[in-house]
């Protein structure tokens, strides 16, 4: 709602979300805490002919698809003694030990690999530490003093929207032109520990303005990998046309294994079972994110038997969701943060470049939320709102006042702040519908609380 009576006092802090680790590419599956009793498929790519479950299936959807892995091009298979799998992009690495952690899954770094005899090449060259003085207020170039290099403009971008170092790693190069293996086509390329991007001008404003090299394939012949294709095995399913949707290398996701669609049915059942029969135990709107933190078989919906689990014995049917890609940020900032699109209707949780979480928002009418970059004040778990406080007194159209709102973070003098929500609909959330703060459900509004302290960022734009 709008400004509001202060009647809690402030509450401390909460504690912190563990921090990403950076030097190694951490793919993270995390079973939901019920784990479900349903199969989790076997998805075969015609396209290579090869197979692809378990946790290498959801550590390659979660965190990025096809176009940041490519298909994959081998089976599983044991070499330098743990389990691996090659793809077009891409080797995973399956580590046991790391089981219970968000690292049981990680990617070889063939970026380092591709490029371990040419540290001596003047685009390898690391630039001097007083590079950091050099572009301090360069908003289109980024130093990183790690390796010595920078990420510019085109490449900078698509490093922020599709990973950044969580998925691609440091720069290791500047950028220059380079012939690709596969093609003879030169481009202008730079290196990352992971990846090899390539910047492709025929293809300018589409998701293939910068692809990535084939390093996997690379590394699979240079080891002589057998990648002929295999029969398809019974009982698996052929890889579905939302599957290698290439908007889930922006979608949302977290280090615990979530990735984030959205709904794309004007209303979606939530069933305790992924079956058409199963007991309805909620609902969903259209564009509302869904937490994915599996995919499952199941009944056929629209001619496809694949449903997302979203934890906690819900179920929704895959064929009505697709990713959800979050508003490219204005700007953005260190740390915890949040930014709001008020014209997409999302609160975005950013770890930094990474979005790690998406609610849909309710804000004010006539444009009385406020824009621009606020930091949250003071936080308040359960208030009592009374818009007495903004001149609407009790009896007047519009009066309010409203207890038990909970999870209440100030981000500007007046009263606006973000907080939980109960008194709208859900169904009619992704609107302008209060006083000037941004309202969320109120399971998003725990999340958030727990996510942001004092102080943390609020990028609101429209």
């Amino acid at each position: 709602m709008g400004r509001t009576r202060r009647w809690s006092r402030l509450v401390g802090l909460i504690g912190t979300v563990s921090a990403f680790l950076l030097s190694l590419m951490p793919l993270p599956l995390q079973p939901p805490a019920q784990a479900a009793p349903w199969q989790t498929p076997t998805i075969y790519f015609p396209q290579t002919g090869h197979h692809l479950s378990g946790d290498f299936l959801q550590a390659w959807l979660s965190h990025g698809g096809l176009m940041i892995f490519g298909y994959p091009i081998s089976e599983p298979m044991t070499q330098d003694g743990m389990t691996v799998q090659y793809f077009e992009r891409a080797r995973f690495e399956y580590h046991p030990e790391n089981r219970g952690t968000p690292y049981v899954v990680l990617a070889t770094l063939l970026g380092n690999w591709a490029t371990a005899n040419r540290k001596n090449e003047d685009p390898f060259k690391p630039l001097p530490p007083q590079a950091a003085d050099w572009f301090k207020n360069d908003p289109d170039r980024t130093f990183f003093p790690a390796t010595g290099h920078t990420i510019a403009y085109g490449f900078r971008r698509y490093w922020l929207l599709h990973g950044g170092l969580y998925t691609f790693g440091y720069p290791i190069s500047e950028e220059f032109s380079e012939r690709n293996p596969d093609t003879g086509q030169v481009y202008t390329v730079q290196y990352f520990e992971r990846a090899r991007f390539e910047y492709h001008p025929e293809n300018r404003g589409t998701e293939y303005e910068v692809l990535l090299g084939r390093l996997g394939a690379q590394y699979a012949a240079s080891q002589g990998i057998n990648t002929a294709p295999v029969p398809q095995a019974s009982g698996s399913i052929t890889a579905y046309p939302g599957l290698l949707d290439p908007r889930w290398s922006r979608a949302v996701s977290n280090d615990d294994g979530t990735l984030f669609g959205a709904v794309v049915a004007d209303e979606l059942l939530i069933r305790s079972a992924p079956q058409t029969s199963a007991p309805v135990v909620g609902s969903t709107y259209k564009r509302y994110p869904v937490p994915i933190r599996g995919i499952v078989t199941g009944d056929s919906v629209n001619g496809l038997n694949v449903w997302y689990d979203l934890g906690g014995g819900r179920y929704v049917a895959a064929a009505w969701v697709e990713p959800l890609t979050p508003p490219e940020p204005p700007q953005f900032f260190d740390g915890h943060w949040v930014d709001v699109s008020l014209t997409a209707f999302y609160a975005i949780a950013y770890d930094g470049y990474r979005p790690v979480y998406a609610a849909i928002i309710t804000a004010g009418k006539d444009q009385a939320t406020p824009t621009g970059i606020f930091h949250i004040l003071y936080r308040v778990q359960n208030e009592t709102m009374d818009s007495a406080t903004i001149g609407i007194p009790p009896g007047s159209p519009g009066y309010y006042h409203l207890e038990n709102v909970l999870y209440t973070q100030y981000f500007k003098p007046g009263g606006y702040a973000i907080h939980g929500n109960y008194w709208t609909p859900p169904s009619q959330f992704g609107g302008f519908s209060s006083h000037g703060c941004v309202g969320l459900m109120n399971s998003d509004a725990e999340w958030f609380w727990n996510f942001l302290n004092i102080g943390s960022t609020v990028s609101i734009h429209y």
